[in-house]
């Protein structure tokens, strides 16, 4: 992903690069200066401390090059006995690859990238000052800000926008859940800091986001919204995994993820019933240990011609023919299920779907550990533990039974 406001040259130095707006073209077209590193990490924090001085900076200056002196750091005079200064306190920037190979070193892919993004909403939002500069003034201004902070901000039109000039326009602003998970991000970045002696307190602890007084969304669907989304003609004219992984969430519950992985292996037979191997084995991207089950597989969708899918498959790495995005085979099918969600007003997501199915076998009657077994919920308390180990086929007649009452007539 490009880095917004930088150039790299051949040689691999990263080089910022700042767009004049057109109220101070007698300044120039452009600001160009190099960053000197190639280190895609260091640059996108040296660029987001640039972009913050000149944009304070550029109300104040007569002249481009004014301009590039202002921001130059500046150079130590000469003495014939100089004396040693004191070491500048590293940087928030600069410090978080070494919390990324000490904290994240064994996290997954999503979550080092969460986190980096999140400290680079911090930089852009307060700079990249001295870790032990980050006290409680900047923390509130920090949280504060954030509340007006865009989404997809480093995509897009956006990417190349100041901040200033985005927030001057109309835009998205991130929600309340995105609001709190940022800033739990940037705390535990903090609390390493203050484990590693680089910074005396974490700032954060007792600030948080403003409350939102909007609406909770809703998560489960009514029964209009399946008939219009399972009647619309997006699904009626789908193929592929377009087709089949609706189906298969709202006659499962199972997540989106683990259904865009699967391979045509994975669906099998115990004792006369078919079921889908849901497990984390060949790397795949499982929530938890009571995530690895055995689901039945409705009748319905048997009707529908599932099983011959499925046996048209065979010989096939996956079930579905879904290219992965950072080892996640459910990020393309969320994208063009929301899309099209979207395009019919329909509230709830594909997750949802389990929300959907819970309730309705919890109305059938179901009970609370078979529905958790299901679903693939972590225990709930310790007797859950208890033969979590044994093979969980046996589970299969239970299951089926509370499977088959699921009937959605629009389906």
């Amino acid at each position: 992903m490009a880095i917004p406001f930088t150039v790299r040259k051949p040689s691999g130095t990263y080089h910022f690069r700042w767009r004049i707006p057109v109220e101070y073209k007698h300044l120039g077209v452009e600001l160009r200066l190099s960053l000197g590193t190639s280190d895609k990490h260091q640059a996108r924090a040296k660029a987001a401390t640039l972009r913050v001085k000149v944009e304070s900076l550029i109300h104040d200056v007569a002249s481009l090059d004014e301009l590039r002196q202002r921001i130059a750091p500046e150079r130590p005079q000469r003495h014939h006995r100089p004396q040693q200064a004191p070491a500048p306190s590293a940087t928030l920037a600069t410090l978080w690859d070494k919390y990324a190979a000490h904290q994240l070193a064994d996290a997954r892919d999503k979550t080092r990238h969460e986190s980096r993004h999140a400290l680079g909403v911090l930089v852009e939002l307060v700079g990249d000052m001295p870790a032990d500069r980050f006290d409680k003034s900047a923390a509130r201004d920090f949280v504060e800000r954030l509340a007006d902070y865009p989404t997809r901000r480093s995509l897009g039109r956006f990417a190349d926008m100041s901040l200033a000039d985005i927030q001057a326009g109309d835009y998205q602003r991130v929600s309340a859940r995105t609001q709190r998970n940022t800033v739990t991000l940037v705390s535990s970045y903090a609390t390493w800091l203050v484990n590693f002696g680089y910074l005396t307190a974490n700032p954060l602890i007792g600030i948080k986001p403003k409350r939102s007084k909007a609406t909770a969304k809703r998560k489960t669907w009514t029964h209009d919204e399946l008939a219009q989304w399972f009647g619309s003609e997006t699904h009626q004219q789908a193929i592929g995994w377009r087709y089949w992984l609706p189906l298969l969430g709202i006659y499962t519950g199972a997540r989106l993820e683990e259904l865009a992985a699967l391979a045509p292996g994975d669906i099998r037979q115990h004792d006369g019933i078919d079921y889908i191997d849901i497990h984390g084995r060949d790397g795949r991207h499982i929530k938890n240990a009571g995530s690895w089950r055995a689901v039945p597989i409705h009748s319905r969708l048997i009707e529908l011609g599932f099983l011959d899918f499925v046996a048209s498959r065979r010989g096939r790495e996956r079930l579905f023919d879904v290219t992965a995005w950072k080892g996640r085979y459910g990020f393309r099918p969320s994208k063009w299920f929301t899309y099209h969600r979207h395009k019919l007003g329909i509230e709830p997501d594909f997750h949802g779907y389990r929300h959907t199915v819970a309730e309705a076998l919890r109305l059938a009657g179901g009970q609370g550990h078979a529905i958790s077994w299901l679903l693939g919920h972590s225990a709930a308390n310790m007797t859950d533990h208890y033969g979590s180990d044994a093979d969980k086929r046996q589970r299969l007649p239970m299951l089926a039974d509370l499977v088959e009452s699921l009937d959605w007539c629009v389906v």
